[in-house]
């Protein structure tokens, strides 16, 4: 069981959950998988319970999701314990939105299968828990469909067009709306990078011109030593260009007129 898939299933299940397209998770849970919602004292047993529970829920709720932190453990060989962490925003017909901080928990098992070759190992969720909890209204199922009149405000979040995932340096994986990217920077004599977003920095084994090259369109290139996101440059002068957070970033002097024209497109 390869780490990197695993997580990039995790992700992949999670953010296809919360466009209301449940396939993905559905395909992989095991036959006695244990679910564990984000209201006090809801659990569904087995994969036949689960689907025909799901299939059973009608509701009009969309969702946002916010950007994911992703750690994982491996306390077997043929097991891997995900944990993501998350902002999700629930949207109701009515116009409200209540907003969530949450964590999901999956326990993947490599069951293993038999096949005309053979056998082979294919992963399965055998847990998944979501782990903040609230009281529902006894009318609800799987989804807080009638939790739209709490009083609870939300913090306004826009659905970001485009996130990239990075792998940090202490292992965590995380996807970042690149629109909460404001700069990119090099740690100095390594072969490491700084990536700093509205939410803090984080540190990722990479180089500038790797990062630039898959990221391309993304991110402009003003010295050597950064990148930065045009949509968050408050002013530009010279020589230097400053962030939205107050940031300041050094252009050098021969790039400057060239830098200028770009971010005044």
């Amino acid at each position: 069981m390869k780490t990197d898939e695993i997580i990039r299933i995790s992700l992949l299940i999670i953010t296809e959950y919360y466009k209301n397209n449940l396939k993905p998770f559905f395909e992989y849970i095991s036959d006695d998988i244990l679910w564990i919602g984000p209201a006090s004292r809801q659990q569904i047993r087995g994969r036949k319970n689960l689907i025909q529970t799901f299939a059973a829920e009608k509701h009009s709720l969309t969702f946002t999701m916010g950007d994911i932190k992703v750690l994982c453990a491996s306390p077997g060989s043929h097991v891997k314990e995900v944990l993501l962490h998350y902002d999700i925003y629930t949207h109701y017909p009515n116009g409200n939105t209540v907003y969530h901080d949450q964590w999901l928990h999956y326990t993947w098992h490599d069951k293993k299968i038999k096949t005309a070759q053979g056998s082979k190992y294919q992963p399965e969720i055998v847990l998944l828990h979501i782990s903040n909890l609230w009281e529902y209204d006894s009318r609800d199922t799987i989804y807080p469909v009638h939790y739209e009149n709490s009083s609870m405000t939300a913090p306004s979040f826009p659905e970001p067009k485009q996130y990239i995932t990075v792998k940090a340096s202490d292992g965590c994986v995380h996807r970042i709306a690149s629109s909460r990217i404001l700069y990119i920077e090099t740690v100095k004599h390594s072969s490491k990078l700084q990536i700093h977003s509205e939410d803090g920095a984080i540190t990722i084994n990479e180089t500038l011109s790797k990062f630039e090259e898959k990221y391309s369109g993304l991110f402009l290139r003003i010295h050597s030593g950064y990148l930065l996101n045009p949509a968050h440059v408050k002013n530009i002068r010279r020589f230097a260009v400053t962030l939205s957070d107050g940031t300041e970033l050094p252009i050098p002097e021969k790039k400057y007129t060239h830098i200028k024209k770009q971010l005044m497109l």
